[in-house]
């Protein structure tokens, strides 16, 4: 399956999970929150390590920290940010950091397609 194809899926799901999870925490449910949002985290780090076209490195925060410094393409003061999302998944702030941090990707996603299809149409 090709990156672009993956980014869309992600895209998509992040859409419809978004909506389940804003109606989670709505309700309160907090015990049903945290898979949801553990999945949307997973997905998001995939999207990212796809943009800047690196593997994902193995789920160990020492490397995951580590692996983000080495990221290129990513999303403004994303280390702190992320770092507070994965230790408090089930708190309304982190969802909303999760949803900025997604739509900032997209940004930059975009962003990185026309930059390619600029650099494509003048060579």
């Amino acid at each position: 399956m090709d990156n672009e194809k993956i980014i869309s899926d992600i895209r998509e799901k992040w859409d419809a999970r978004k909506n389940y999870l804003g109606s989670l925490f709505q309700n309160r449910d907090k015990a049903a929150i945290v898979e949801p949002m553990d999945e949307a985290i997973e997905e998001f780090l995939t999207f990212l390590f796809l943009i800047n076209e690196k593997r994902i490195p193995i789920p160990d925060r020492k490397m995951l920290q580590d692996s983000l410094l080495d990221l290129v393409h990513k999303p403004i003061n994303l280390d702190e940010r992320l770092s507070f999302v994965l230790k408090k998944p089930n708190q309304y702030h982190a969802f909303i950091q999760l949803n900025e941090l997604y739509i900032e990707l997209l940004k930059l996603n975009a962003k990185l397609k026309i930059r390619e299809y600029k650099n494509n149409a003048q060579s």
